[in-house]
This record gives C-alpha cells, sequence and structure tokens, in this order.
C-alpha cells in the first residue's frame, strides 16, 4: 500500500475489543471527517448515532475514503455478536489503468 500523509494514521486493520474504544474511534473518525481527511462514502445510520445508546442496529457499518489518496476503509460492528473492526480496501486503480472492454 503506498504512503498517504492524510491517511497513514489510520492505516491499520484492527478489531475492537468493546463499545467505549469503538466509540473513541467514532469520535476521531468525525474529526476526521470534519477535518476534510476522509469522505464518508457509505453507512448503514449516521456516524453520531454510534454515541448514544442503544445502538442503531444488530449490523452496522460505515465507508470512508481518503480525500487525498482515495483508499478505503471500513468500519463495520456486529453488536448482536459483541464484534467491530476497523478495515483497509486497496487503493483504487487509475481509471486510464483498467482494461479496456471488448
Amino acid at each position: 500500500m503506498a504512503s498517504c500523509p492524510k491517511c497513514d494514521g489510520f492505516s491499520q486493520r484492527f478489531n475492537i475489543l468493546d463499545l467505549r474504544h469503538y466509540q473513541n474511534i467514532v469520535r476521531q473518525l468525525i474529526e476526521a471527517v470534519n477535518q476534510g481527511t476522509f469522505l464518508l462514502v457509505q453507512a448503514s445510520c449516521p456516524l453520531q448515532d454510534m454515541l448514544t445508546t442503544p445502538l442503531p442496529g444488530d449490523t452496522i457499518f460505515h465507508n470512508f475514503q481518503c480525500f487525498a489518496c482515495g483508499r478505503a476503509f471500513q468500519l463495520f460492528a456486529d453488536t448482536f455478536h459483541g464484534a467491530a473492526s476497523w478495515t483497509i480496501g486497496d487503493l483504487p486503480r487509475p481509471v486510464e489503468n483498467l482494461p479496456k472492454p471488448n
């Protein structure tokens, strides 16, 4: 994965062990979105709803993209089973390098 000064601080995959840790990450991500580091691309609920109880569903996701390099990230929680994670996607391929359709 290429280095990016905007999102490298978020570039390690990890599992989240408890609600307090999850909510601390949500606060950091809200700040990252407000500062223009990330774009919230798709979500199952507003990010701020993760700071309330009860949580807004059994499975919750928030997909982000770095404004600088386009790298994809996902914050995911399975509240029913008590599992959560932060994962990193690959950098998108530039359009000019995509194979040409036949």
